[in-house]
């Protein structure tokens, strides 16, 4: 009786360790991922912020612009779909 109690045992941690790789694998697949996006959002939001601040915009303007057009592109480019300039 013994024997199988410790055999049980034995069968519920390989299977809970099993579940923390496979968790660990997606966190790392869903980090690489947004890390893609993230890269993307931010030398569009560079890009955009130099050249709306040699426009003779204000600083205040230009970070809620270049938020807004960078996060429209962003969430486009999640979605796979195109958005026109």
């Amino acid at each position: 009786m013994a024997k199988k109690m410790i055999a049980v045992l034995l069968v519920c941690i390989v299977v809970v360790a099993a579940l923390q790789v496979s968790s660990a694998t997606e966190s790392a697949k869903e980090a690489k991922y947004e890390a893609k996006f993230e890269a993307k959002y931010r030398l569009c939001y560079e890009k955009c912020e130099k050249e709306c601040l040699e426009k003779g915009n204000g600083q205040s303007f230009c970070e809620v612009k270049c938020d807004e057009d960078c996060g429209e592109k962003e969430a486009a480019d999640k979605l796979h779909i195109k958005v026109e300039n």
